[in-house]
Order: C-alpha cells, then sequence, then structure tokens
C-alpha cells in the first residue's frame, strides 16, 4: 500500500501511523509493475492503527501490528469515506453521514448504509510493510 496525501508516495509500516490517529490515504502497489492502482477511485483504501486489544476476534485477524485497512467507498450510495471520528473509532461518509466501526469490521453504527465496508486483510513483510494478505473481504462501495 502506496499513501497519498500529506506522506504521499511512502509505503505503509506500522511506525507509520500513530495509535488511533485519524485514517490514510492509500493505494494498493501493484504486485507486478510496483505501480500504485490509483486510476480506479475503487481502488481508494484508509490504512488506521488502533490497539489490537479493543479490536474484535474477527477484526483483530485481519489486522497486522493494529493496522487495518478498509475502503474508502460508502456501501450506501458510493461517496468518498473521508471523517474519523477519533471517541467512536469510526469512520465517516460524508454524504449522507453512514458510519462505520473500525473496530469491528466496518459495520454499519450510523446512517443510510446497510452493509459494512470492505476490509482488506493483513499481513506484515519480513522489512515491517503492510501488506495484503488476501483481496478485499466483499466487494467495496455501493451495490444495488
Amino acid at each position: 500500500m502506496v499513501v497519498a496525501g500529506t506522506l504521499q508516495d511512502q509505503i505503509v509500516r506500522v511506525d507509520l501511523l500513530e495509535v488511533g490517529a485519524a485514517p490514510v490515504e492509500c493505494f494498493p502497489i501493484d504486485p507486478a509493475s510496483g505501480v500504485p492502482r490509483k486510476r480506479n477511485r475503487l481502488n481508494r483504501v484508509l490504512a488506521v492503527r488502533l490497539d489490537s486489544a479493543e479490536m474484535s476476534e474477527a477484526t483483530r485477524t485481519r489486522s497486522a501490528g493494529g493496522v487495518l485497512i478498509y475502503s474508502a467507498i460508502c456501501t450506501h450510495t458510493g461517496c468518498t469515506v473521508q471523517s474519523w471520528l477519533p471517541e467512536e473509532r469510526h469512520l465517516r461518509c460524508p454524504c449522507h453521514l453512514s458510519q462505520f466501526a473500525a473496530l469491528e469490521e466496518g459495520e454499519v453504527r450510523g446512517g443510510p448504509a446497510k452493509r459494512p465496508l470492505a476490509m482488506i486483510p493483513l499481513t506484515l513483510s519480513d522489512d515491517g510493510f503492510v501488506e495484503a494478505a488476501a483481496g478485499f473481504t466483499r466487494k467495496p462501495g455501493y451495490q444495488r
């Protein structure tokens, strides 16, 4: 995963993310070419580091060093999830205010969304980089 925004072009490592801080926007890197997959907005993901002890068991098994990766595409109408509610540790979509529980597999906790956010199960490389262990847990974004 390569980071966008203020940490642009850095590859995600556990020590790059502060526990409980706002998620950072990332894009997966194509393993064959090494090029970030930025052309399709459905590849946009959010990386957040949380306390593993607070995660549900299912969420913890998909994390690496407390890092979680969620699709940044809301399951309600496909808007980009951008907000972070630090006390609740919820991701929030600005369009219709759907909230997703980061500690509980992106489950819906408010708003009109009906489906949880898609997650990417993670592992750590020998060098400490966060890597996808598998593809999205479900199809990201809005589904009719």
